[in-house]
């Protein structure tokens, strides 16, 4: 799945001028947590976000007084004290073109923190992914049912080899009236967990039993 087929083309968004109350109510009324900023060429110059707003010397305690001639300092209180959106504003935004696939928009938002993508086309804000739309495509996908018993027996003992590196060699995959009975060494209590897990996740399961070959006496 695309940034395109994903993202929302309907964008609230504001323009540097904007007065920081006003956009606070725009954060509101839309129940988003991001504004893009737009200045008048139509280019997005930053990001507005409920986290730059927490920034802001209201919700902090008072600054230390400012080192000679510091300009950090009074960079970060125009910063925190300006009252329009390019005061407050993050300018370092991550955007991706519409054709970024889903692994991608995740790694980045993973990467950079961030809770929302913008999807530009030629250098245009045409949409903008959330990590609300992302996890609409867990539920959006149908499940694809294995049928029968050696279809299912397949399906787990695929998975098991290819997402937690259990093969033959390890363990045995059986399944009779669509109850997944899987023998073998299984090492921890966390490995017999994951192997619940992901057997019982797969669609047309009925219920997963593992066990342990007793052991043979030494001679």
């Amino acid at each position: 799945m695309l940034a395109k087929d994903l993202m929302t083309t309907r964008v609230v968004h504001v323009s540097p001028g904007t007065g920081l109350k006003h956009a606070i109510q725009m954060l509101i009324d839309n129940d988003i947590s991001g504004l893009p900023v737009i200045d008048d060429r139509g280019t997005l110059c930053g990001m507005l976000t409920e986290g730059d707003i927490l920034k802001r010397h209201e919700f902090n305690l008072a600054p230390k007084a400012a080192p000679d001639a510091d300009p950090a300092f009074f960079e970060n209180y125009v910063r925190t004290h300006g009252l329009k959106v390019e005061n407050c504003m993050s300018r370092k935004v991550v955007s991706v073109l519409p054709e970024a696939s889903l692994a991608e928009i995740v790694a980045l938002m993973r990467l950079h923190a961030v809770k929302r993508i913008p999807v530009l086309d030629n250098g245009v804000l045409v949409g903008i992914v959330s990590r609300r739309d992302v996890l609409k495509t867990e539920i959006a996908t149908p499940d694809v049912i294995a049928r029968g018993d050696d279809a299912l027996q397949l399906a787990v003992a695929t998975r098991l080899l290819a997402e937690l590196g259990l093969g033959k060699d390890r363990i045995d995959v059986r399944v009779r009236d669509s109850v997944v009975e899987i023998i073998g060494k299984i090492a921890s209590d966390a490995e017999q967990e994951a192997i619940r897990i992901l057997a019982s996740g797969i669609a047309g399961v009925g219920g997963v039993v593992t066990q342990t070959p007793p052991q043979q006496p030494a001679r």
